[in-house]
Order: structure tokens, then sequence, then C-alpha cells
């Protein structure tokens, strides 16, 4: 137990450099670009996340599941040599659907967003790519530490960036975005080096291998589709219904809620690591004790947050950016909800129970999409928070306990030594094609 915490605090820390760094960048730009070209730039960035979700097909998250199976093989220069391939193949599909959507409607697709911005933000897409792939790998391999100083190092070079292409040399938008690109192919190319050494230079395509990873993308991306849609979709809505101002306010309340998920996101970063290791059977005892004090503590960050919120934003942000604190305080039950959400991530993926999860996210952000078509145009950001509060507490919650009760009975099952559930067996031998 205190070897998991460990591990989380050390994962934590360079997270948490990593959001602060964030938000140093975040109140700069809202500071000198104001609402409307914040809205903006958010509106790139979620363009650009769009594209690169899709055209990753989830790949690195399916070559979890295939480590489980192949715990006991050489799976690295394989499965590198696979994902390096298949990630520079859907970038470069990626980035021309984005030049003829661009071309075919005359930047309709786009909203009216300047061609250079798209030009600079679509740049960051293969290393985003590169960063979900490269994640994945680099946990399983127990380097975890390594992608905690990747994004140390690319994290530190975006906020300079920012300050001085920004600040200093006053580009704007641009500068922001420029910045944004060149701190993610930084940590994109430390992930990759670090695997490529890992791998003793040794990189093979098995094309064997292709099948069971197309096979586990068709079931679970998408999962990743709708996890995009319970988000980034939103201000992709609030750009076609809404002013760059309302952009600007939700996309802060937005990401000042999501930076506080750096607990979960790092135990949920130590445990596939562990995993890797015993399976998620043998893992669950030790992960539902920790997980308990992981949800209090997030509930007291939730209840310091709610009460801090008029200061810090106005303070950090500027008056303009006002709006936010009662969006923020509106998305904080959220809070809690991803948390619990990302802490079991890794059961989901390491049991191969792709295509339950998938329906049940896809559900969440069809309900979380067809609320904001009503209550944006009417409420505006507003409007877009309440659509997240009732679709993301009132479904997520409620499925992540419930698949909680199944793992238990699963780990017991296991313990026992009696079969498999039906489940487990028949995802099992789908994913291996």
């Amino acid at each position: 137990m205190n070897i998991y915490w460990a591990k989380i605090i050390e994962t934590s820390g360079a997270r948490i450099y990593g959001l602060a760094a964030g938000m140093v960048s975040l109140f700069i730009t809202a500071r000198l670009l104001g609402p409307e070209g914040r809205g903006t730039l958010a509106a790139v960035t979620s363009w650009v996340a769009l594209f690169a979700l899709f055209s990753g097909l989830s790949l690195g998250q399916v070559a979890q599941y295939r480590i489980q199976i192949r715990r006991d093989e050489e799976w690295l220069p394989g499965l590198l040599g696979m994902l390096a391939a298949s990630g520079t193949v859907l970038s470069a599909v990626a980035l021309l659907g984005a030049l003829l959507a661009y071309v075919t409607t005359g930047g309709d697709f786009f909203k009216g967003i300047p061609p250079t911005l798209l030009v600079i933000g679509f740049a960051m897409l293969p290393f985003l790519i590169g960063e979900e792939y490269g994640a994945s790998l680099l946990t399983a391999v127990g380097l975890l530490r390594v992608y905690n100083i990747a994004l140390v190092i690319g994290r530190t070079l975006a906020v300079v960036s920012v300050i001085v292409l920004v600040y200093f040399v006053g580009l704007g938008v641009r500068g922001a975005l420029v910045a944004q690109v060149m701190g993610q192919a930084l940590v994109a190319i430390i992930l990759l080096e670090a695997l490529r050494r890992k791998a003793r230079g040794s990189l093979r395509l098995e094309l064997p291998e292709l099948v069971p990873l197309i096979k586990g993308a068709a079931k679970l991306h998408f999962n990743s589709i709708g996890v995009f849609f319970l988000g980034q979709a939103t201000i992709l809505m609030l750009n076609h219904f809404s002013s760059k101002a309302e952009i600007g306010w939700y996309q802060l309340s937005y990401q000042l809620m999501t930076m506080l998920l750096v607990i979960p996101q790092a135990a949920s970063a130590v445990l596939f690591s562990k995993m890797a290791e015993i399976g998620p059977d043998r893992l669950w005892s030790d992960q539902k004790k920790f997980g308990l004090r992981l949800l209090a503590l997030m509930l007291l960050l939730l209840l310091t947050a709610y009460f801090a919120a008029p200061i810090a934003i106005t303070w950090f942000a500027g008056p303009l950016f006002e709006p936010c604190v009662r969006i923020f305080r509106l998305l904080l039950p959220v809070l809690f909800s991803m948390s619990l959400a990302v802490f079991m991530t890794n059961q989901w993926i390491g049991r191969g129970i792709f295509l339950p999860t998938t329906l049940l996210t896809f559900a969440t952000a069809l309900v979380n999409v067809s609320l904001n078509l009503y209550a944006i145009p009417r409420y505006g950001a507003e409007g877009a928070a309440w659509s997240m509060l009732i679709s993301f507490v009132g479904v997520s919650l409620g499925v992540q306990l419930i698949f909680a009760v199944y793992c238990e009975r699963q780990s017991r099952i296991a313990a026992s030594g009696l079969p498999l559930g039906l489940d487990d067996r028949t995802s099992e031998r789908e994913c291996n094609g």
C-alpha cells in the first residue's frame, strides 16, 4: 500500500508541476488575449484534439490489454514498431482529412478560424498521438519516471515559450499555439526515444499483432470518442451557438476543473504499471483500499476549490472572467465523478471489457450533446455546465460504482480458483483475435 502511495506522490509531483505550468500559461493567455482570444485558442486546440482522437483509434489503450495477454513474452519491440508505424499513417490521414474539410467548405467547417492558426495548431497532432502511444508503453515497462520527467521538461518549455512569444514578442494567439506545439513535440520525442532505447533499438512490424489491435480498437475507440464529447465537443458547440467570450469562460472553468484531476491521473498511471506485472484481479484488493482514501481526498479538494474560486479566478484571470466562478462551481461535482472514472480505467482496460464501456460512455456523451443542443443556445456557457453536470454525474457515476462491484466479484472468483465469468472469457477470446 505504501509503495503505491509513494509512486503516486512521485507521479503527482511531476503532474502538479505540469499543472502549475499549465495554470501560468492559462492565466497569461487569459489576461493577454482576453475572452475572445482565449476562445479562439480553445477552438483551435479543440479541433486538433478532435482529429487526434478520431485518428489515434485508441491503440495505446488497446496495447495495454495486449500487454496483459503477452505479459510473459518479449512484447516491446513488436508493439512499439506497430504503434510507431500506425501512428505515422494515421497522422497523415488525419492531416489530409483536415485539409480536405477546409478546402471543400472554404473554411466554413472550422467556423472562420484563420488558416494560419489552423496550420500551426494541426502541427501538434502527430505529437499528441505519439504521447498517447508512448505513455501507454512506458507505463507498462516500468519507465513511469521517464514520463514524469518528460512532462516536466515539455510543460516548462511550453510556459516559457508562451511568456516569450505572447508577452514579449506580442504574437497573440499564434504565439500561444506555437508554444503548445513546441512543448507537446518535446514530450513525445522524449517518450519515443526512451522506448527505443528500452527496446535496444529493435523495432519490428509484427503484422499478426495488427488484427487484435484493430479488433480491440473497434470495440474501445467509441469509448474515447464518447469521452471527448463529454468535454471538448462542448467547446465546439459553444463555438457554433455562442460568442467567443462564452467559449473562453467555459474553457477556462472546465480546464481548471480537469487540472484538479492530477492526483487520480497519477494513481491511474501507477495502477497501470503495477497491473502489467500482476494483472487486474490480484491488483484489485489493494486498489479498492486506497481508492476510498483517494475519493475522500478529492472530496476535500472539491470543497476547498468551491470556496476559493471567487478570489482565485478573478485575481489570476482578471475581472472579465468573473462569470467563470459560477460555471466552475457547477462543474465541481463532475470532478468527483471523473476522479472515480479515471481511477477505474485500468480495470476496464486490463480486463478487456471494451464494448460495454464503449456503449455506456457513448450513451452518456449522447445525453450530454442532446442537453447541449437545448441549453447552449438559450443559456450559453452556464447551460453547457448544467448539461455536463446532469450527464456525467447522473450516468457515469452510477456505472462506475456498478463496475466496482463487478471487479470485487471477479477478484474473489480468481482468488478462490474458480473459472472466470463468461464476460472475461469472451473479452479475452475476442481481443486475442
